[in-house]
């Protein structure tokens, strides 16, 4: 029912799918509960009547499916939710979903003035590999730079740069600046020039 509900949704035919989708979420589908949610958020942007109560239908829909577990929901609900509803969904992925909930929640914990818990939830991300941990990296640098803690920064900073990235070592030269330290923002200048010049020649073809 579910399948068949999804085929006549992505076939336009909306009310049949409809039908078939509010018999499979009787069992607790979530997946079901999610097409549901797109039925009735594609009627809100198309209806020129009623798109009110399509918007807040397709609402109900993705919160129970959030609810649920199901992933895309979740990530929907946190992305356009009030506060405590979206770090009720941001929890909820960190079970479910994966490593990239982590620094969301931390996010709007850092958004909302809990640095405190923001900080451990960066530090728990800050051991993931690619993108997810140098984000990480990056944002807690920036919220011990608002503190003061420059030393401990700088050293989440030099995690990257000692990989080999110009950008990360653009960072701290442009936050140091701004407290007054010219002196070690040259330093990390110099050392963006000499990345950049390695990468470069990485770059370049060989003959």
């Amino acid at each position: 029912m579910k399948q068949l509900g999804k085929h006549l949704h992505e076939s336009g035919c909306d009310g049949a799918a409809e039908k078939w989708l509010l018999i499979a979420v009787q069992s607790g589908d979530a997946e079901a509960m999610d097409v549901l949610w797109r039925v009735h958020r594609d009627r809100a942007v198309n209806a020129t009547r009623h798109g009110t109560a399509h918007d807040a239908t397709a609402a109900v829909w993705c919160r129970r499916a959030a609810e649920a577990g199901w992933v895309a929901a979740i990530r929907s609900v946190s992305s356009w939710a009030e506060p405590d509803e979206r770090e009720f969904c941001l929890r909820k992925a960190v079970e479910t979903v994966g490593p990239y909930a982590g620094t969301s929640l931390a996010d709007l914990l850092d958004e909302e003035g809990r640095t405190a818990e923001a900080e451990q939830w960066y530090r728990g991300s800050c051991r993931e590999s690619g993108l997810i941990g140098r984000h990480a990296r990056n944002d807690l640098a920036h919220l011990l730079m608002r503190q003061g803690r420059l030393e401990e920064a700088s050293g989440y900073w030099t995690t990257d740069v000692e990989a080999g990235s110009s950008v990360a070592a653009g960072l701290p030269a442009g936050v140091l600046e701004r407290p007054g330290r010219p002196e070690e923002a040259g330093l990390w200048r110099r050392r963006v020039d000499v990345l950049r010049v390695r990468e470069r020649a990485r770059e370049l073809p060989e003959r």
